[in-house]
């Protein structure tokens, strides 16, 4: 049966598309703050006038549906500017991540089949437009804005936001206005005409994951997708038209697109940029903007907050994103009776989520929720193909509304079941009452002396005992037992850990198979990450493989 039109939470029904979300916003909170990023401040409707005059560039450069536009910066108005103009005309956006190194962007522009490329001049140490002449053979050469890069055939142009002096450079986003302002025909009536022919069907962005280990992936979503799916979950974010979001989850991953973004745009908040994620940057907005909710990782915000309390700066705007969870009347939800959000980047965000501020049953705290409306959750034992009883673990498998077009350049079948479903890698349990819980990857599943060992679970463990903020846990490899459980642990600020007294502590938490024969306290910043803050376990390994010589 096909998907009726789609009910909006805050608005009326209308066909889910980014155009269609963003003509409903201006309609219901034109006049609220929309983008603030030092002296520049746009509301909704600035956005969407900024914005049209983009499109109509696009549209004068002869971008449209088959268009890919790649946009390589930072968190700022600029990148929701783009995004909502190639949106707008059609195109699809390739979101880049601005930690890709020269051969990674190299990667991007080909594998993706970018024609239009959107950089920043440079954000912090980087320097894109090196990068760029680094990874693009043959760009440091060009003496024209028109390219033809034998190793990047479809790549015609690019446009850079900032101080630059290539000859292969376009003038920033002013590009686009002076090839509208060129072809009058091109006016609002047209791009009017343009956005009607948009339907949720069409492809609105790719997203590059940044992976642990292989090469990045291209997950592409369609307009209808990504507005749906946030359009479930909105309502349990308890955000509001007053709220001033600091933007803090990158905009090229999934997380700036489906907590940031869209629910803003759902609930008329406001997002507000810093010039730099440092702590003292971020803190300067806040208390400048009296931001209340902070769209930031858990370890972003422990940073924000310890440099709050040692400046004595007033943070007390915020009421989400920075300590313990609290409910509506202010009570801190103890561990014990907390819920967790579930998703990934191939169902646009969660799929598995509570009402944030709510409290769980007793007995199912540290769950991960339970299902939207629209996805449909599956446990499969991966080995056999079983299906599940509640409570049982096995591989979680996904499909519905909010789930991805595919992988970009893989055929349906190399990604999707034959009934449809995508298998996450997810090793995780769902009850009775429909909350999940995870037990860990699959591909993580340490396999020591004949048992498998969730790191997961040890993991859980150790982050209830005291002055632990972070344990990792893996396998590493063993001649006599195939593996060993090993396990890196992190102390919260100011307090002192010791491995033997964990080591002990666990015999008498966990089975003795799972206790890490190997333990290594180590500090925050030496632990390898990716760029959304995720530890790299693979790079671990050689820590204790190390200890073991």
């Amino acid at each position: 049966m096909p998907l009726k039109p789609l009910k909006m939470p805050f608005g009326h029904d209308y066909p889910p598309t980014l155009p269609n979300l963003l003509k409903d916003v201006v309609a219901r909170h034109g006049d609220n703050e929309f983008l603030v990023m030092g002296d520049q401040r746009m509301t909704y409707r600035d956005a969407e006038r900024e914005s049209a005059e983009v499109a109509k560039g696009m549209l004068a450069m002869g971008l449209g549906k088959g268009s890919h536009v790649g946009i390589l910066m930072p968190n700022c108005p600029e990148w929701v500017v783009a995004y909502f103009a190639a949106a707008r005309v059609g195109a699809l956006t390739v979101s880049l991540s601005t930690f890709f190194a020269a051969p990674e962007i190299a990667w991007g522009v080909r594998h993706n089949d970018i024609d239009t490329l959107i950089i920043s001049a440079q954000y912090l140490r980087a320097n894109f437009v090196e990068r760029l002449e680094t990874g693009l053979a043959g760009l440091a050469e060009q003496t024209s804005t028109e390219l033809y890069l034998p190793q990047f055939p479809y790549l015609r142009r690019i446009i850079v936001v900032g101080d630059c002096d290539r000859p292969w450079a376009m003038n920033g986003l002013q590009s686009f206005k002076d090839a509208a302002a060129a072809k009058p025909p091109i006016d609002d009536e047209f791009l009017a005409g343009v956005e009607a022919q948009i339907v949720p069907s069409d492809m609105l962005i790719t997203i590059c994951t940044s992976g642990t280990t292989a090469e990045p992936k291209s997950v592409v979503h369609m307009h209808g997708t990504a507005i749906r799916a946030v359009s479930m979950f909105v309502h349990f974010t308890g955000l509001k038209p007053v709220d001033r979001i600091w933007a803090g989850f990158a905009f090229f991953w999934i997380g700036g697109q489906n907590s940031v973004i869209l629910p803003a745009m759902f609930a008329g908040a406001g997002l507000y940029f810093s010039e730099t994620p440092k702590p003292e940057d971020v803190v300067e907005v806040i208390r400048r903007e009296r931001v209340t909710v902070l769209g930031a990782w858990p370890s972003q915000a422990a940073g924000i907050a310890t440099y709050a309390r040692q400046t004595g700066a007033d943070v007390s705007s915020v009421r989400r994103g920075l300590g313990p969870q609290i409910d509506e009347h202010g009570v801190v939800i103890p561990p014990d009776r907390t819920h967790n959000s579930f998703g990934m980047t191939e169902t646009f965000g969660m799929h598995s989520m509570e009402k944030w501020a709510s409290w769980a049953p007793v007995g199912k705290g540290s769950n991960w929720g339970r299902h939207i409306p629209g996805v449909e959750r599956r446990i499969f034992d991966p080995e056999t193909g079983r299906e599940m009883a509640p409570g049982e673990v096995g591989e979680l498998f996904i499909r519905g509304s909010t789930l991805m077009a595919g992988y970009y350049k893989r055929e349906r079948e190399d990604v999707f079941t034959r009934e449809g479903f995508f298998a996450t890698g997810d090793l995780c349990s769902i009850d009775e009452d429909d909350y999940l819980f995870f037990h860990g990857r699959s591909t993580e599943m340490i396999k020591t002396g004949g048992a498998n060992v969730s790191p997961k679970e040890v993991e859980t463990v150790l982050h209830t005992y005291p002055g632990v903020r972070e344990a990792l846990v893996f396998g590493v490899p063993d001649e006599a037992k195939g593996e060993i459980v090993a396990a890196v642990v992190i102390a919260v600020d100011g307090h002192t850990l010791d491995a033997d007294e964990i080591q002990n502590r666990l015999k008498g938490d966990v089975s003795n198979y799972k206790v890490p024969q190997e333990i290594v306290v180590m500090d925050y910043h030496d632990i390898p990450r990716t760029g959304s803050e995720k530890a790299i376990k693979r790079d671990l390994v050689h820590v204790i493989e190390n200890r073991r010589k």
